[in-house]
């Protein structure tokens, strides 16, 4: 082959600076050689490499964090042939051809190439503001496979290295990094792109059904796509204190309502069989997430959301967390959350917060339900389970509305068919953060389809799960401290409505209530707790939003503005928290409690 005695001199010079290389593949003339060759007057770096073999190849650095740039070898056995990329697309015979080892440094400097992709976000007129300013950092991603003679292909080995990190910003020692990789076109492609406005756009405003008037969040896209169909094969790596903690093929879709619409997107990430494993094995949350059931950290998933703040994605972004951190002991079901730093395809994708999804396997996860058993209902529709169940919690509905609940026989009934406690923690929550996207929506409600006398979880109840609380406490101006969310949810139309002015006709629930919702006023959002919690976030969270703010709004959110937007978001949560036991105690008293309930009160 015309570059074997080319490989051989580079290998030789190589070893006589003491840089550990194994045998070089050769490579045939029509395909693609190494964009990174090996120069003569090659410098040996200090940093320390550690080799690894997979799939039939050996390479000299394994995916991780190194202090000073490298040269990266890789092998394989006699009669194969090593192709690489180094986009994060999978590697084929007409691929780069490796003939020296690939040059693996900090490409923070180089062009952006994602991120200068338009077309990704409405309004559609301000496309612009979307892509950063400034050059993002950026990894090396290396994605390999060995091909014999035969022209069989080993699995697909990816890599990623951040080479100089430890100069850039403090939280990439302290967070997880999340590199994300996948061929270009799985996000970005006119028609199959999952991230884009794309052809679904195109379409609708080509069709009968284009309406000007909708709203910039409701307009359709490829990203407000759902389904298996629209869900896009990718690698995931996990890495903590610099060191690769686990690497596994999955499968991504785009997650959310209207934050779809938004230029940084959450996703959805899921572990299956067809991609090579069937669950995750890892502890997403570092051992700060426990099952209901028995107290044991969660640490195998189904799948999970890379969540990109919801509607405080351009705020404090830690809304939502906060939230469900304070009330994660009661007796309702709320997801666990832990931030990380996104690459994809090798470029920062700002900060995501690593979330539980909720779905039967999460509710099975915590209360040790066989997932095949559980019935889940979100926003008042069937979302898993038979709709025989969903048919009996219409009736149950229905016998809500119509039953006198001051006898104390009608609301014993009703302690069997729902966790009463649990409720009343739900609501309590719910009522006092005043969320405004809360009642039918982001409501959602679970039970055992079967009963079983040995499992607490399989009785028959319907139990309470939070999610999506950020629009909430203060956000965009809205749900303000002085609202009376008592008598906002009372006057609404939806289960939880009906089935609390229907418990409040009981004396005993009324009381009950009251006091539950004194102690989670007191003891969980107290303002001396939410504003130590609160000081803790804003800190932790405040380089990456503010890098986060440049990197997908840097003409709105971002650039000298950062600082100002980030401050004064933190300082709308905490005056919320500041004014709002006041105000909704008030409103306790008034609309919930009889007037000899409030002078005993």
């Amino acid at each position: 082959m015309k570059n074997k005695s080319k490989a051989m001199i580079n290998s030789l010079l190589l070893m006589t600076l003491s840089f550990s290389v194994l045998s070089l593949g050769s490579c045939a003339d029509e395909v693609k050689r190494s964009s990174e060759a090996v120069p003569v007057e090659i410098n040996t770096a200090d940093t320390e490499t550690e080799p690894f073999e997979a799939e039939g190849m050996r390479f000299s650095a394994k995916s991780g964090f190194y202090d000073s740039e490298f040269y990266l070898s890789i092998s394989a056995d006699e009669g194969s042939e090593i192709y690489y990329t180094l986009d994060g697309s999978i590697p084929t015979a007409e691929s780069i051809c490796y003939d020296s080892p690939i040059l693996v440094k900090d490409r923070s400097e180089e062009e952006n190439v994602l991120s200068k992709h338009k077309g990704i976000s409405q309004p559609a007129a301000y496309e612009t503001a979307f892509i950063p300013r400034d050059k993002t950092d950026k990894a090396t991603v290396v994605r390999a496979v060995a091909i014999d003679k035969n022209g069989n292909s080993s699995a697909v080995v990816s890599n990623t290295y951040f080479v100089g990190f430890d100069q850039k910003a403090d939280y990439y020692k302290d967070t997880k990094i999340v590199s994300l990789m996948t061929d270009e076109d799985n996000l970005f492609d006119y028609e199959k792109g999952i991230y884009v406005t794309g052809k679904v756009y195109d379409s609708w405003k080509k069709s009968k059904d284009y309406d000007p008037e909708t709203p910039d969040w409701f307009l359709p896209g490829n990203y407000t796509q759902k389904g298996r169909e629209w869900e896009r094969e990718a690698t995931i790596q996990f890495f903590e204190n610099g060191q690769l903690a686990v690497s596994q093929n999955v499968g991504i879709r785009i997650h959310g309502g209207a934050t779809r619409s938004y230029s940084q997107k959450s996703m959805n990430v899921y572990a299956r069989k067809d991609y090579g494993a069937a669950k995750l094995e890892y502890d997403l949350f570092s051992d700060n997430v426990r099952k209901k059931s028995d107290g044991t950290p969660v640490t195998l998933f189904d799948s999970f959301i890379l969540r990109n703040g919801g509607n405080d994605a351009q705020y404090t972004r830690f809304r939502d967390k906060l939230i469900q951190s304070l009330v994660q002991d009661r007796q309702f079901l709320t997801q666990g959350m832990e931030p990380c730093i996104v690459f994809i395809d090798g470029e920062f994708w700002g900060h995501y917060e690593i979330t539980e999804k909720l779905d039967k396997e999460f509710i099975s996860t915590h209360y040790d339900v066989p997932a095949k058993e559980i019935c889940i209902i979100k926003a008042e529709t069937l979302d898993e389970g038979s709709e025989e169940t969903f048919s009996e919690w219409e009736e149950l509905r229905s016998w809500i509305r119509d039953t006198d609940f001051s006898e104390q026989s009608a609301y014993d009934e009703l302690c069997g068919y729902i966790d009463m406690q649990g409720f009343m923690d739900y609501v309590s929550t719910e009522i006092y953060i005043n969320n405004a996207d809360w009642g039918k929506p982001n409501s959602a409600m679970w039970k055992a389809e079967n009963t079983d006398n040995d499992s607490p979880y399989s009785d028959g109840k319907w139990r309470f799960v939070l999610f999506d609380t950020e629009y909430s406490s203060g956000i965009y101006g809205e749900a303000q401290p002085y609202e009376d969310s008592f008598e906002k949810l009372m006057e609404s139309d939806c289960f939880i409505a009906d089935l609390f002015n229907g418990a409040l006709e009981n004396d005993g629930f009324r009381k009950q209530f009251a006091d539950t919702f004194m102690e989670i006023a007191d003891g969980y959002f107290g303002t001396g707790r939410v504003d130590s919690e609160i000081e803790k976030l804003s800190e932790e969270y405040h380089d990456m939003t503010i890098d986060t703010y440049d990197r997908f709004w840097g003409g709105w959110m971002g650039g000298y503005a950062a600082e100002g937007n980030y401050e004064e978001s933190v300082n709308s949560l905490r005056q919320f928290y500041s004014k709002r036991y006041d105000y909704i105690t008030k409103y306790l008293k008034e609309d919930i409690l009889s007037e000899q309930e409030q002078e005993a009160a």
